[in-house]
């Protein structure tokens, strides 16, 4: 830092330039801040220590500013907060100083912050020693009972990290830091994964050519942050639902409570290790996995909510064709009666061609002429006819979900590549469905081929209704990843 530079300037101007700092530079701003912060708090200080309040001084060395000293605003900082000062939001003493240094030398070297989500150092760079990932560990334990609160001994055990840039500290036996707990010094409560975990593979399983996500898209950076999440293996997370604690939960199993709708984002959640406590929606760790799960539940009932308009709707419709055909019988009759009684008895030989007209409904919006059709037999039997997975089958179990790391596919079919297929019915006649006879077709797309399939015929045939599922199994669609839902109504 130059110039009175505050050290989140610095680490804002490193990220934008996707550098980090090197070992060396972080040193040479943590162990002077942390020599000045102990001169502080001896003197009975408490104080709120994140980057922002960090700045050089006219010696050039970083020390804490007592007016930047104040609750942080940027989201950076608060990470950078001891749990407990989070939690009251009042300044905090040595200990909480200590956690504040080990989160920004964390945040220094990797340029993450702090949090459920995050990685070793040496996962961003193999060749920092190990030692400053157990000295890490260390500070930054959510437990004040088992964080250090020697802030000598910190200085001097982060000085021998990297002494070449750094200024020397007062010699101080680092063996002081761990005994400086309260308890003994717990790594188990660290907000540092524990050492040997693996990261998933955060790249989506291949698939028939399906066109991969772009490193930068959002389902690359939400299976990025789920392999992420999983790599702690620790039951470090409660759920607190109509006022009862459930868990604790691994993130692998939290993120499969989400998933399956069990817990929303309106639930509470806490951090047993990190000791923060705030609704699901609040975490942004976890918030886009539940706004993921919401999209879906709605989506669902969407689709089921127009599957039951459309049923309303044909419902209806029989009723009023029933009617008209009542009506034209009606007056079929007087005409004929009125004909015999004034004309005589007469035996013309009228043949009338008749088109069958039918309705093709997708979501409801789209509708379409049948082909006119030859006469057919009809028959007894079931109403409704299935030969292979149903229509039904698949609405039921329709999942897609971002968060279990599936690839997304794209965008639903338009109604007009859905019903394209369906409006040449010459297979109604082909199956010799007879004019009167009212036919309900109802497809579920995916992938340019009907995935499941209800046929229901009225009257009741179940040849006919057999013969028009064989047909309609072998129509193709555009091809789309997405399973799509179509009726229509004959």
């Amino acid at each position: 830092m130059t110039g009175g530079m505050s050290l989140r300037s610095l680490l804002d101007a490193r990220r934008s330039e996707s550098r980090r700092l090197s070992l060396e530079e972080a040193i040479a701003i943590v162990v002077p801040t942390c020599i000045d912060l102990q001169a502080r708090h001896a003197q009975g200080a408490r104080l709120y220590v994140h980057p922002s309040a960090i700045a050089t001084c006219a010696d050039g060395l970083a020390r804490v500013q007592t007016h930047l000293a104040i609750v942080p605003t940027n989201p950076y900082d608060k990470h950078c907060l001891a749990p407990e000062t989070r939690r009251s939001m009042e300044p905090g003493d040595a200990c909480a100083s200590v956690f504040s240094l080990g989160a920004m030398l964390y945040e220094m070297l990797t340029g993450q912050h702090v949090g459920p989500a995050m990685r070793r150092p040496r996962d961003f760079d193999p060749a920092l020693p190990d030692s400053l990932e157990v000295l890490i560990g260390k500070a930054i334990v959510g437990d004040r009972a088992h964080r250090p609160a020697d802030l000598g001994a910190l200085a001097s055990a982060m000085y021998h990290l990297a002494p070449q840039r750094s200024i020397h500290p007062p010699e101080v036996n680092e063996s002081r830091l761990d005994e400086s707990a309260e308890l003994a010094i717990d790594v188990r409560f660290s907000m540092l994964p524990p050492a040997g975990s693996k990261i998933p593979s955060a790249r989506p399983p291949a698939s028939g050519g399906k066109k991969q996500p772009t490193p930068d898209s959002p389902q690359a950076r939400l299976i990025a942050l789920k392999a992420r999440l999983e790599s702690d293996p620790r039951p470090r997370y409660v759920v607190i639902k109509d006022r009862m604690d459930h868990g604790p939960f691994t993130a692998v199993e939290l993120l499969q409570q989400i998933a399956s709708h069990t817990f929303t984002a309106e639930d509470g959640l806490r951090d047993e290790i990190g000791g923060q406590q705030m609704d699901i929606a609040e975490w942004e760790e976890f918030a886009p996995f539940a706004d993921q799960a919401r999209l879906l539940r709605e989506k669902r009932a969407e689709q089921k909510e127009v599957i039951r308009a459309a049923s309303a709707d044909a419902s209806r419709g029989l009723a009023k064709s029933i009617l008209g055909v009542f009506i034209v019988v009606a007056l079929a009759s007087a005409l004929g009666t009125w004909f015999f009684t004034r004309r005589g008895t007469r035996n013309d030989n009228v043949v009338v061609a008749k088109d069958r007209t039918g309705m093709v409904e997708v979501n409801g919006d789209v509708r379409g002429k049948k082909r006119p059709t030859p006469v057919g037999g009809g028959g007894g039997g079931g109403g409704g006819y299935a030969s292979g997975v149903s229509y039904e089958a698949i609405l039921n179990n329709y999942h897609q979900e971002i968060t279990m790391g599936q690839a997304a596919g794209g965008p639903d079919l338009t109604d007009a590549q859905l019903s394209a297929p369906l409006r040449y019915t010459s297979f109604i006649g082909g199956c010799r469905a007879p004019d009167s006879m009212k036919v309900q077709v109802r497809v579920a797309v995916r992938m340019g081929r009907a995935v499941g399939v209800t046929v229901s015929t009225n009257p009741p045939n179940n040849g006919i209704a057999e013969c028009i599922d064989h047909a309609v199994r072998g129509l193709r669609w555009a091809e789309n990843p997405k399973t799509d839902f179509v009726t229509t109504n004959y």
